[in-house]
């Protein structure tokens, strides 16, 4: 019997990571210096205990988490976007925004590995106005 090798994870810098998307997310680089970023990763059997407790996560000062960033290790584009599709549609998520990023996007800020992301929309919306971005603007343009 021959034993598969386990693919080692690789390794990413997240700070680095945040601090070069600063352009396009000015707030992502000090949020995760703050602590609002979590990293965690993906596994189908806790998933929903995590997501569920995103609207009630505090850090030990109080201050409310931001972000999840769930590293999805050697899942495709298209289970990422099925994946955020079915999330979008939980009633119970429904105070939470559902993105995903993979090295395969083109658009050069991609994540350096597949993530979902769960955000809160209201502050995601918020923060969205106050640098004067508008998804149906930056769709038209394109």
């Amino acid at each position: 019997m021959v034993k598969e090798k386990a693919v080692p994870l690789k390794e990413v810098n997240w700070l680095e990571y945040y601090k070069g998307i600063q352009s396009v997310c000015p707030w992502s680089y000090r949020s995760y210096v703050m602590g609002g970023i979590i990293t965690i990763p993906y596994n189908g059997n806790t998933f929903d205990t995590y997501a569920t407790s995103f609207e009630v996560c505090e850090s030990r000062e109080g201050v409310k988490t931001d972000c999840f960033v769930y590293v999805c290790d050697n899942k495709s584009p298209l289970w990422l976007e099925t994946k955020v599709q079915e999330l979008q549609s939980v009633d119970k998520y429904k105070e939470s925004e559902w993105l995903y990023s993979t090295p395969d996007d083109d658009e050069g800020n991609a994540t350096p590995v597949p993530v979902i992301i769960q955000q809160r929309k209201a502050q995601l919306q918020q923060l969205r106005e106050q640098v004067g971005y508008n998804e149906t603007t930056e769709s038209e343009s394109n």
